[in-house]
């Protein structure tokens, strides 16, 4: 699936000019406002996306079903780590992909990557005529043969707390790529019905841009379900702004986790042993 949500990583880059030119270094993104690490160990989601590539007519060509499970394995003060199990179903098929165990920090990085947090001043965004004050921070994480340069406006009284950001991918030798994107939480506290309750939630805008093609994603966002996404609808465009992709996404189930989780328990254990392993080559 081409649209991801961008939440557990809301990070991007906007003007500084008229801000103070001394960066100060500071910590990220706090675990209990990550839509991750503020849950228990066993916390869990299930999702149903549903995906449609379609000809230069506009007509559906083909299209998959995915259920997505993903489980929280492990969480502490420098990250998490997350169980993903995929069922696709194409042409009435169903397919099980391998289960992935991926490790991720609270900016953002992934296993093996840093993150460096600077503060770079203060700032406001407005959402439904409301101005909120925000700080902004510069987010740069080291992929390796690449950067992301990430400009957020953090607010710690508003979730989903990271409230607009820009990110812009550098290449080895430091020059911006084609790929970008931009969040921009639209409107907050919206009443939306998350299974058989009504929620508070935030919807955002995502708009990504990959080489020729860009997505725009609107995702509703609840502070109350692991990984913070419920619900999105997503369209993919060509250079020339035909669509030829679009996708939904709903949540089918949740749970907050109690932290005893058998099954977690043993994930951990074993992506453990195969970190060690790996660091001991």
């Amino acid at each position: 699936m081409r649209a991801r949500s961008l939440i557990t990583t809301l990070l991007l880059l906007i003007s500084t000019s008229g801000l103070p030119c001394a960066a100060k270094q500071i910590e990220g993104m706090a675990r209990n406002q990550h839509p991750w690490g503020r849950f228990n160990i066993g916390a869990s989601k299930l999702v149903k996306s549903t995906t449609e590539n379609l000809d230069e007519k506009g007509q559906v060509i083909s299209a998959s079903t995915t259920e997505t499970t993903t489980k929280l394995v492990d969480v502490d003060d420098n990250g998490y780590t997350l169980m993903i199990e995929v069922v696709v179903e194409v042409a009435g098929k169903r397919f099980n992909a391998q289960p992935q165990v991926v490790r991720r920090g609270y900016n953002g990085e992934g296993e093996g990557q840093t993150a460096v947090v600077k503060r770079m001043g203060e700032g406001e965004v407005t959402i439904n005529g409301r101005k909120i004050p925000c700080e902004i921070r510069q987010v740069t994480i080291d992929c390796g043969d690449t950067q992301r340069i990430c400009t957020v406006h953090y607010s710690d009284a508003c979730a989903p707390f990271v409230l607009k950001s820009e990110t812009t991918t550098l290449d080895a030798a430091g020059k911006p790529t084609q790929v970008q994107s931009q969040v921009d939480v639209i409107a907050v506290d919206m009443p939306s019905k998350v299974l058989n309750e009504i929620k508070s939630t935030a919807h955002v805008r995502v708009m990504h841009q990959d080489g020729k093609s860009s997505t725009l994603t609107l995702e509703v966002y609840c502070e109350e379900v692991p990984g913070g996404v419920v619900s999105h609808t997503s369209k993919e465009t060509d250079e020339t702004g035909r669509v030829i992709r679009r996708s939904t996404l709903e949540l089918l189930d949740y749970s907050p986790g109690d932290g005893d989780d058998e099954q977690a328990e043993m994930v951990r254990k074993i992506f453990h042993r195969a970190r060690m392993r790996r660091a001991a080559r």
